[in-house]
């Protein structure tokens, strides 16, 4: 049932291409949400197209989106999406912001699609299987210490005021310290390209397909307390890094 999935997964980005790509730099309206956060005509179409293809193929699946509401099934199945992860990125002209599909059961990451489709790229993960990048099977780096990392986050502002501290004390161990990036960061660290990807105050939308994407690919992935990622309990917190010495060396400076 999973490679079924993952196959069925993997399309449906030809879907939401077209409609991004309508939108991109075309200086589309920013609506403000009640949490502060934006959104446009691009996140909300793309969502609806995700929705009613996944519903239209398996009606007994859960959702979870960022625009709509929750649609809960039968299955053990659960879809979480995020239409366009990084609005701010798309609402600039700025063209690292991606499409992200997970697919959970019983609440556990299984299979994930982190896409940017101004790159022309889409990882696909599959945990117990591999990641690639398109169709070329991606691989983490090799790193192990923290001295010769490349460590990447979206946003300081968004690690809040009680992660920044923690953020810039493992940064300040690390070799590059990258800002930016969105959901990129994660299919970079897929391919090797970044070694730690750290982020905080998060949502399921946000993080549940990279999770797959990362492992797939040889990654470590959990909350910052070293927990795993489940639909559960999740606290809003995600370190990734490219092995599991390298991981374990993070999360110490972390709970530090």
């Amino acid at each position: 049932m999973l490679d079924e999935l993952a196959g069925f997964a993997a399309t449906l980005t030809d879907l939401t291409r077209p409609i991004v790509h309508q939108y991109f730099r075309q200086n589309p309206n920013i609506i403000q949400k009640q949490d502060n956060s934006p959104v446009t005509l691009a996140d909300q179409q793309v969502e609806r197209v995700l929705r009613k293809a996944i519903l239209g193929r398996y009606p007994d699946h859960s959702i979870i989106g960022e625009e709509d509401a929750h649609h809960s099934g039968q299955a053990p199945y659960t879809w979480v999406i995020d239409p366009i992860d990084g609005t701010r990125a798309f609402s600039c002209g700025n063209p690292l912001f991606g499409t992200l599909i997970g697919i959970l059961k019983h609440g556990e990451p299984q299979i994930g699609i982190i896409d940017l489709p101004m790159l022309d790229k889409r990882w696909v993960g599959q945990i117990g299987k591999s990641s690639s990048c398109n169709q070329t099977i991606c691989q983490t780096s090799s790193i192990q210490h923290l001295a010769a990392a490349r460590i990447a986050t979206t946003s300081s502002s968004l690690l809040g005021e009680a992660g920044l501290p923690k953020f810039e004390h493992l940064a300040a161990a690390c070799r590059v310290v990258n800002y930016g990036g969105d959901c990129a960061n994660y299919a970079h660290l897929a391919s090797g390209w970044c070694d730690i990807v750290v982020e905080a105050n998060l949502q399921a939308y946000d993080i549940m397909a990279v999770v797959a994407v990362v492992m797939a690919a040889g990654g470590m992935v959990s909350q910052w307390d070293g927990k795993p990622i489940l639909l559960d309990d999740f606290d809003g917190s995600i370190i990734a890094a490219a092995t599991p010495e390298l991981h374990a060396a993070a999360v110490s400076y972390l709970l530090d």
